[in-house]
């Protein structure tokens, strides 16, 4: 059962991949939708509950974000927090009766928490809007890398160093642009 776990984890996580080259909405929800799926059946074949309740949960936003118009921003932001609350409250509540609180059950937690943090500011600030989102991918990278190899997921450990490192590199690249224009205002 944990090969054809990590079976399915490895899928996923390729279509979550090539979800990123697409440009249209409804084609990138459908492959992070799919994502979702096979790692929600991964993580109840290891009895990773915490996990699979943040998964369920970003696989019921995104059926729902395919419903609301683009431009319904306030109304995509109250669903966000919604889920990510109802998503948090159950994570916690499946890690102590199911997982008997183990440690590791908060990490997926934690890491939706703090990169819907990062989405949020983002949003509000848009002059650095890139450069919290990329950080934000880099900590829910972490988190969710710690996870993978505690569950025995090693896809999504795999896939999130990968995550993490081109996260990181964007990072320096942003620093650096930001520098350079500091540098020329100033002369």
């Amino acid at each position: 059962m944990l090969l054809f776990a990590n079976i399915l984890s490895f899928i996923g996580n390729i279509l979550m991949t090539s979800s990123t080259i697409f440009k249209k909405k409804n084609v990138i929800l459908l492959f992070q939708s799919a994502n979702h799926i096979l790692a929600i059946i991964a993580e109840i074949i290891q009895s990773a509950f915490a996990g699979m309740v943040q998964e369920s949960v970003s696989l019921i936003r995104n059926i729902i974000l395919l419903f609301i118009k683009e431009d319904k921003k306030i109304t995509k932001l109250v669903i966000s927090i919604i889920l990510v609350i109802i998503g948090v409250v159950i994570g916690i509540i499946l890690n102590i009766k199911l997982n008997n609180n183990i440690w590791y059950g908060y990490l997926p937690i934690c890491a939706t928490v703090l990169y819907t943090t990062f989405i949020l500011i983002a949003y509000y600030k848009t002059s650095k809007a890139e450069l919290f989102i990329k950080t934000g991918i880099v900590i829910n990278g972490i988190l969710w890398f710690i996870y993978g190899i505690c569950i025995k997921l090693y896809p999504i450990s795999i896939f999130n160093a990968i995550s993490i490192t081109v996260s990181i590199i964007r990072i320096v690249l942003i620093c650096n642009k930001i520098d350079a224009e500091h540098n020329l205002s100033t002369n």
